[in-house]
C-alpha cells in the first residue's frame, strides 16, 4: 500500500507545473511619455526608470503569473540596473496577454539619460 502511494505521489509531482517560458512572447509598449526615450520607457513620479509592456501566452495551457527580468545598459554595454516583475493577473490563458511593468529602482536621475539599450526576457512561466 505504501509503495502504491509513493508511486502515485512521484507521478503526480512529475505532472506538476511545467515551465513554458519559451512559449511566452514579450512586447514593449509605446507609452510615449518622454520624448527621446525608447518605446515603452518612462520615468515615474519617484524618478525611477520603467519599461512597460505585455506578455502573451503562446502555449496551449493556462499559465500562472509570468515573471520577467530586465536589464538597462549604457553605450559601452555596462549594466546600469536590473529589475524583475510578474504579471498582476494570477492566470494567463492561452492566447491572452497580460501587462508587465519593470521598475529599475537604481536607474534614476542622470543615469536615465545614460540608458542606450535594454533587454527584457521571460524567466518563469509555470503552467497551472
Amino acid at each position: 500500500m505504501f509503495v502504491a502511494v509513493l508511486v502515485i505521489t512521484i507521478m503526480a509531482s512529475g505532472l506538476a507545473a511545467r515551465d513554458f517560458k519559451d512559449k511566452v512572447k514579450v512586447e514593449i509598449e509605446s507609452v510615449g511619455l518622454h520624448p527621446g526615450m525608447d518605446p515603452g520607457m518612462y520615468v515615474c513620479a519617484s524618478g525611477h526608470l520603467h519599461i512597460k509592456g505585455t506578455v502573451q501566452n503562446l502555449a496551449d495551457v493556462p499559465l500562472r503569473q509570468v515573471k520577467v527580468a530586465g536589464r538597462a545598459f549604457d553605450a559601452q554595454g555596462k549594466v546600469l540596473g536590473t529589475a524583475t516583475t510578474t504579471t498582476k493577473v494570477d492566470k494567463v490563458a492561452p492566447g491572452e496577454t497580460a501587462e508587465i511593468n519593470l521598475e529599475f529602482l537604481t536607474v534614476t536621475g542622470p543615469a536615465i539619460q545614460e540608458v542606450k539599450r535594454h533587454e527584457v526576457r521571460v524567466v518563469e512561466a509555470p503552467s497551472l
